[in-house]
């Protein structure tokens, strides 16, 4: 085995087109072998003459005849099926051709196409070789298969290859044409090129689109809008999808279809999926640039959408009932400068018996005004037929658009409309992409919507408040309203939206008030971003439980009022919640006076009992800053505090008639506040079983909360803690977690080790263990991974 210091030496260009050619020929003469093979074999099994009755011949005569067309059958099915691969073999052989044909100078392919070519090589003399053996019939097709993918990697690696080059030559010019999206850096389209469109490639991606039902074939089209390399999350496919409605509305078996769609795709090849560390599975897809021109072919002549000569959604609409608000790269449109300028030819008659047709070909109304600087179109008839074709829309996409007021009469006019998806839609990994509107007037136009689906306003900046208007939208399902962040009230009517199923409300930072009527929507299947206020007739949790479809639910914690602990009785009336997610925002976190103090401290501070409360919130703060000064740790001082507590019940004879010292004071009053939490245990444990998912984050204390046990979460697969104090979990009488995924992060005081973990989740699967100095002996990885399948490997 050669050391990594002895490279091969370059690959010249010579050799590359050596290697190509002698494929080309290898093909060619094992194919022309193998056919005069097939030719020599069959011939003496074909008929000679047009004896078919057999009517003259003796009866051992007809016998043999029988026997002979019975071997001729059975031999001829034997060719036909050697000469199927034979005829793939001719295609794969002009595939090849067209690649020395269409790249005449690939100067920068030198050393990435030499491993290729060997694969491609051995793929041929597997393929040759089993043609010789009757029984590997069926490995041959797998390896004609296998051999097809390995080619169109090299083809797309070469196309790589020469745009990062910008090669520039006659071979290729055509093939250069960059994809109009408006970001720098995109790879070559080949949409609308002749060569493309007829090569082997664009034909094998067609065969598999083709293959596709008519509803799998709009999904995938759903792709081909975007710009080159844009990672499309999962969440937004199941909103557009749930929108058109192309995937049932029943949870289990919505996530069911979608899940199996996305698996088809990625299973021909059509898509990619995103992988990125700690995750299991992938939450975003992509197409390659050779795919989506594909894509972008099927969609215009299946009038999904419409297209400029560059691949470039457009927003005219009078063809396909779709359309795409993008911002515009060229220059406004020369009839409409004239316009602008006074120019316009059909303005400039004075005379009266003109004065009308001045007003229809000449002048422009407001609205036709607005709506010309907001989508530029090209030509001035195409503006008159989008507005008088606008209740016929049926989808309104705002792909890279950053300012889209619309104008409020024709806003108005939607009547059709299905999906409106404002917002944006990118991840927000990078630089987010900043949407503003000027002016919420326009949105009043929600009430001439009544076939809405989906409404997305998601990261539009400017609107403090929906309108009333919102909600007549009766047949809306999904309403995104995640990082509005100017949104600070719903509307009080809200519970009038009966079919809603889906409402996002996360990252709504300003969101001071919910109402009550949020638990009148009966079919809601998933809330995220309810916020737990400490405003008069906001919506409580206990308001939630009365969902009855409600599966998934994310809670954000804006008060100190709120209790964990008596946040178990609300949470144990929910009928289907599965997933849960509690986060404590800055305002939900104790102020350093309390900080030792457990929330439900404040519960304790009653009217009738406000003198004994303050004095032991005085005796309380004044030993933690005894033991503060001391450098003691407080996940410690905690469990010391608990641990002191049991001591002291059990030697009260000791201690006398009463406790000496502020310390002591302090450890009585947690013990206390702990046995009155355990009288404050739900009863009715089914919401709490049914859970699978929990997640919580900057949990404010030490202590767990106290449903938060084996026996009450023994459904509960999936635990998430992040960030927050606390320190550990009760596991009473030695019970175990049934959860096979577990994920600690940002955890200074939890305190576990490697044989503590395996013993209380005995199903552990995967183990996330990111800055938590002591979590001790855990055999992470460097990103903080561990996977059980990955050890048993």
């Amino acid at each position: 085995m050669s050391s990594a210091d002895d490279k091969p030496p370059p690959l010249s260009i010579q050799d590359v087109n050596n290697i190509i050619t002698n494929l080309k020929n290898l093909l060619t003469s094992d194919s022309g072998e193998a056919e005069i093979t097939v030719a020599t074999n069959t011939a003496p099994n074909n008929p000679t003459g047009n004896e078919q009755d057999g009517s003259n011949r003796t009866g051992n005569d007809q016998d043999g005849t029988n026997k002979q067309d019975g071997d001729a059958n059975q031999a001829q099915e034997t060719n036909d099926k050697k000469k199927e691969p034979l005829y793939e073999l001719g295609k794969l052989c002009k595939e090849l051709d067209y690649m020395i044909r269409s790249f005449q100078k690939p100067e920068n392919l030198k050393n990435s196409l030499r491993e290729p070519f060997k694969t491609l090589e051995a793929n041929v003399n597997d393929i040759v070789s089993d043609l010789e053996k009757d029984e590997l019939l069926k490995q041959v097709q797998h390896n004609l298969r296998v051999f097809r993918n390995n080619i169109t990697q090299v083809k797309i690696q070469i196309l790589l290859q020469l745009q990062a080059a910008s090669i520039n030559s006659d071979g290729n010019r055509a093939l250069l044409t960059t994809f109009a999206t408006g970001e720098a850096g995109d790879l070559p389209h080949l949409y609308g090129e002749h060569i493309f469109e007829n090569s082997y490639y664009f034909k094998e991606i067609e065969e598999k689109y083709e293959g596709l039902d008519d509803r799998q074939k709009l999904c995938l089209l759903c792709f081909s809008i975007f710009p080159e390399n844009a990672e499309i999350k999962k969440r937004f496919l199941r909103y557009w999808w749930v929108g058109e409605n192309l995937i049932p509305q029943n949870g289990k078996d919505e996530m069911r279809d979608l899940n199996d769609t996305l698996t088809t795709f990625v299973q021909k090849r059509l898509i990619e999926p995103v992988l990125k560390k700690n995750r299991l599975q992938p939450r975003s897809y992509k197409v390659t640039p050779i795919v989506r021109s594909c894509l972008i072919h099927f969609a215009k002549k299946a009038s999904f959408f419409d297209y400029d000569q560059d691949g470039k959604p457009i927003m005219d609409f009078s063809s396909c009932n779709k359309a795409c608000m993008v911002k515009s790269e060229r220059a406004t449109a020369s009839w409409f400068a004239d316009y602008l300028k006074g120019n316009d030819k059909d303005g400039n008659s004075e005379k009266p018996k003109e004065q009308q047709q001045h007003q229809e070909q000449g002048k422009l109304p407001a609205d036709l005004v607005k709506l010309q600087m907001l989508f530029n179109f090209p030509r001035k008839e195409t503006l008159i037929r989008a507005s008088q074709q606008i209740d016929k829309l049926q989808t309104l996409f705002n792909l890279s658009k950053q300012f889209p007021d619309l104008p409020t009469e024709w806003f108005s006019k939607m009547t059709g409309i299905k999906v409106l998806y404002l917002g944006r839609w990118e991840a927000t990994a990078g630089q987010a992409r900043h949407i503003e509107v000027e002016d919420i007037e326009f949105l009043k136009g929600f009430k001439n919507m009544k076939n809405l689906r989906l409404l997305s306003l998601q990261g539009i900046s400017g609107i403090p408040k929906l309108p009333t208007t919102l909600c007549k939208l009766e047949n809306l399902r999904i309403l995104d309203l995640r990082a509005c962040h100017d949104l600070e009230k719903l509307p009080d009517r809200i519970g009038s939206l009966k079919k809603l199923t889906y409402l996002d409300l996360s990252e709504c930072y300003l969101l001071d008030y919910i109402p009550q009527q949020l638990n009148k929507l009966s079919e809601l299947q998933v809330l995220k971003g309810f916020v737990i206020l400490d405003a008069k007739n906001s919506c409580t949790l206990d308001d939630l439980s009365e969902l009855p479809s409600l599966r998934k639910l994310s809670i954000n914690v804006n008060t100190t009022k709120f209790n964990i602990d008596e946040a178990g009785d609300a949470l144990a009336k929910f009928q289907k919640l599965e997933k849960l997610r509690i986060a404590w925002g800055w305002g939900g976190m104790p102020g350093k006076e309390d900080s030792t103090l457990d929330s439900s401290s404040e519960q304790q501070q009653s009217k009738t009992k406000k003198k004994q409360a303050i004095s032991i919130s005085t005796a309380a703060a004044k030993a933690s800053t005894d033991k503060v000064n001391k450098g003691e740790d407080k996940g410690n001082r905690e469990r010391s505090a608990v641990a002191a507590a049991g001591e002291a019940n059990s030697k009260t004879a000791k201690l006398g008639g009463g406790l000496r010292g502020t310390a002591n004071i302090a450890l009585m009053a947690k013990k206390w506040r702990r046995l009155s939490m355990k009288h404050r245990e739900p009863q009715n444990l089914e919401g709490l079983e049914r859970l699978v998912k929990l997640d919580l984050q900057c949990f404010p204390r030490s202590e767990p909360p106290t449903w938060l046990v084996p026996t009450k979460m023994k459904k509960l697969t999936n635990l998430s803690i992040r960030g927050g104090r606390m320190g550990y979990l009760n596991h009473e009488d030695g019970q175990k977690w049934n959860a096979d995924t577990l994920r600690l992060k940002f955890l200074v005081n939890f305190k576990m080790n490697w044989k503590e973990m395996q013993q209380r989740f005995p199903k552990l699967k995967y183990l996330e263990n990111l800055r938590c100095p002591r979590i001790t002996y855990c055999p992470c990885d460097a990103n903080g991974v561990w996977q059980k399948f990955v050890q048993s490997k």
